[in-house]
């Protein structure tokens, strides 16, 4: 009897055990089932944010269906050429053939190695190895600050009168003109958006006051 009652204490114990395995499996199975829930809706979140991201890109990207600001004179709209993959500009008239794969755009009508790069909001100038423009920078800053040199350093030798400003005024005179010359071959040579269309605009003012007259 004392065997047979402790077989059936061993069977309950079984029994219970059973149970509490069933039970921890059904918790396990229903975490994971939760747990592969919020992961699908994870995927699901991820894919949409993935689609949107794309579509932002694409919508950013350069195309031939958008409508662009001139790098040139930044003042114009570019818009494709129908039946050509070109783009014009309703402002400063130039052309520009652009490159999907590399976001850039270059000026056709021109002999100036010009080009840009879109970086989905703005255009960037695109290094070309020019080899030319440091030389016109220096250049430049020697026309400005040499003349000016060679003016304080004749005052300084030969000191003016007492109470007379005009070696002051001649000093200031010749940096202003200076300044001014070596702005405009710099702006001559890189073609500021500012410069061009500013000058559209006055060979526009003067072409509407010749035909008024």
């Amino acid at each position: 009897m004392g065997e047979f009652g402790h077989g059936n204490e061993q069977d309950k114990g079984r029994a219970q055990s059973d149970k509490k395995d069933r039970a921890s499996q059904g918790d396990k199975a229903s975490q994971g089932d939760r747990a592969s829930q919020g992961k699908r809706s994870r995927r699901l979140r991820r894919g949409l944010s993935k689609q949107e991201i794309v579509a932002n890109e694409r919508s950013h990207s350069l195309s031939f269906e958008q409508v662009y600001r001139c790098p040139a004179c930044g003042s114009g709209e570019l818009s494709v050429i129908a039946l050509m993959d070109v783009f014009a500009c309703d402002f400063c008239h130039h052309m520009f053939t652009a490159n999907l794969q590399t976001q850039s755009l270059q000026l056709a009508d021109s002999q100036l190695p010009m080009a840009w790069r879109w970086n989905g909001e703005r255009w960037r100038t695109a290094h070309q190895g020019d080899t030319a423009a440091p030389l016109i920078w220096i250049f430049c800053s020697g026309l400005t600050v040499t003349p000016v040199l060679l003016i304080a350093l004749s005052n300084y030798i030969f000191p003016p009168l007492d109470g007379s400003h005009f070696p002051v005024i001649w000093t200031g005179l010749t940096l202003l003109s200076h300044s001014v010359i070596a702005t405009w071959l710099l702006s001559e040579y890189h073609r500021w958006p500012w410069y061009v269309s500013g000058r559209i605009r006055l060979q526009r003012i003067r072409e509407r006051i010749l035909n008024a007259e």
